[in-house]
């Protein structure tokens, strides 16, 4: 005689019934529909208080219906309200991360081992495939503009398999024509009702009622002006501008204190708020302040750049000095820019650290490397010898002008010859160093050179034809070499 099993042995235990169906899983756990009536009954739920098919209390004491066991947070990533995808034993996996609980298997096409194996249908539907796979063969539809697989139709073209077979549809919104492959709306409809559900979200941001009111005036606006599709994507841009606004409950804010707060950059990032002021509050920019500021702003940063030290000390007293003669009206603050600039280039050639005063080495050889910059930093030079007693000069011996000229157009050339370009801009830059190297021509337009292809010598090169005067150039074809170049 069998001996029978415990009852209890039973409970603590998957079903034993072998060779049934299974008719509930629970907790990974399978249960033919026997012992799902015997193990499974009508009582509250512990959690919501709802009726609910639970296992006994002796099986499972903790038991919770199945709304509540989906309602928890996901095992994996702790999101809340994700559509469950799997319910393991520790608890309800969100679709996204479902595919990480099942063992992976290899694709059927290109063999590498996934957790995300899907069937394509379409193709062959015992056929389980990854989803680079099965993604083979997807491009954008021209018509509905929805990626999805393509066919090819009778007339020879590629498209879904919905603007294929059915073709046009009407949209349920506006009841007009659209491709089938829209199904539901017109790609119009879409966007527009993207754009209103969005621009519901985003008022709620803004406490006050009349800042709210202008946000949707916006949105009205902003919706004529460029469309659903452009308004939708570029509304939530601008919600630091209307954060802006909240905190002015006078009225509108004037264009002093937008660029006072925004700065010049930060407007032109806000151009179309700034044209939606214009138009219905009558706010116009102004060129002229925001170059002001734009300016200022640059001095500012130039001077935090620089550390602590005798040359800060130097560039704060210079810069107050300009101040003084624009308070006068002898300068603008364009040229206090520029002057500040030449004086903190100064600095950093004599130091990199700024921790020393320039000498006349150091002007000199700035001076030279960048001949251009020696009216900007006479000012410097100049102001550095009357408070500080330097006795420094800003001049430069012609030869050594002439020689870093040299070395300068050298680089130049080795640097177009080593990015190996081609086409015609590339020509003309070439030419227009070449011309100014080798034959010493001052400066040269390289918009109005005429040139064609001419060898000389059995090297092939350019015949260049600049203000009725005729040369000839290397092509960039050689390596050029300062020995080669002076022998040219």
């Amino acid at each position: 005689m069998t001996e029978a099993i415990p009852f209890v042995r039973r409970l603590r235990n998957e079903c034993l019934c072998i060779g049934k169906k299974v008719h509930r899983v629970y907790k990974g756990r399978p249960f033919c529909s026997t012992c799902y009536a015997r193990l499974f009954k009508r009582r509250l739920c512990p959690a919501c208080g709802n009726h609910a098919r639970l296992p006994i209390p002796t099986f499972d004491k903790n038991a919770i219906c199945r709304r509540c066991e989906s309602a928890a947070p996901c095992v994996r990533c702790a999101k809340v309200g994700r559509p469950v995808g799997l319910m393991t034993k520790q608890g309800p996996a969100c679709s996204s991360c479902a595919h990480y609980y099942s063992a992976p298997a290899p694709c059927g096409k290109c063999g590498e081992l996934s957790t995300r194996l899907t069937r394509v249908l379409n193709v062959d539907p015992d056929l389980r495939c990854c989803p680079k796979c099965a993604r083979e063969g997807a491009a954008t539809c021209p018509n509905c503009r929805r990626h999805r697989l393509l066919i090819e139709g009778p007339d020879g073209r590629s498209r879904c398999k919905h603007c294929t077979e059915v073709g046009e549809s009407l949209c349920q919104t506006c009841e007009k024509p659209m491709p089938a492959g829209r199904v539901t709306e017109c790609e119009y409809c879409s966007w527009e009702r993207s754009f209103s559900q969005r621009s519901a979200i985003l008022v709620e941001s803004f406490e006050y009622a009349p800042t709210r009111q202008q946000f949707v005036d916006f949105c009205h606006w902003l919706k004529s002006e460029m469309g659903p599709h452009k308004a939708t994507l570029k509304l939530e841009n601008y919600l630091i501008f209307f954060s802006f606004l909240e905190t002015h409950q006078a009225g509108v804010p004037s264009y002093v204190s937008l660029l006072n707060h925004f700065d010049a950059d930060g407007l032109r990032r806000m151009q179309t708020p700034m044209m939606w002021l214009k138009v219905r509050y009558g706010v116009e920019p102004d060129a002229l302040m925001r170059e002001e500021h734009s300016e200022k702003r640059r001095i500012d940063r130039m001077i935090e750049a620089v550390p602590a030290g005798v040359a800060a000390e130097a560039l704060l007293g210079y810069r107050a000095f300009l101040q003084t003669k624009q308070a006068e009206g002898r300068t603008t603050t364009r040229s206090v820019r520029i002057s500040l600039r030449a004086a903190t280039d100064v600095l950093a050639s004599t130091s990199s650290t700024f921790n020393i005063l320039p000498t006349q080495k150091s002007v000199t050889a700035y001076l030279t490397h960048t001949p251009g910059q020696a009216a900007a930093a006479q000012g410097f030079i100049s102001y550095l010898n009357r408070t500080r007693g330097s006795g420094l000069l800003a001049e430069v011996d012609g030869l050594a002008k002439a020689r870093a000229r040299t070395n300068k157009l050298e680089s130049e050339l080795l640097e177009l010859y080593q990015s190996a370009g081609e086409g015609e801009a590339f020509e003309r830059t070439w030419i227009k160093t070449a011309l100014m190297l080798l034959h010493g021509v001052a400066s040269v337009n390289k918009k109005t050179v005429i040139y064609r292809p001419q060898s000389f010598r059995g090297q092939s090169g350019f015949s260049v034809t600049l203000k009725r005067q005729d040369y000839w150039v290397p092509s960039p074809e050689h390596k050029p070499t300062p020995a080669k170049i002076e022998a040219e």
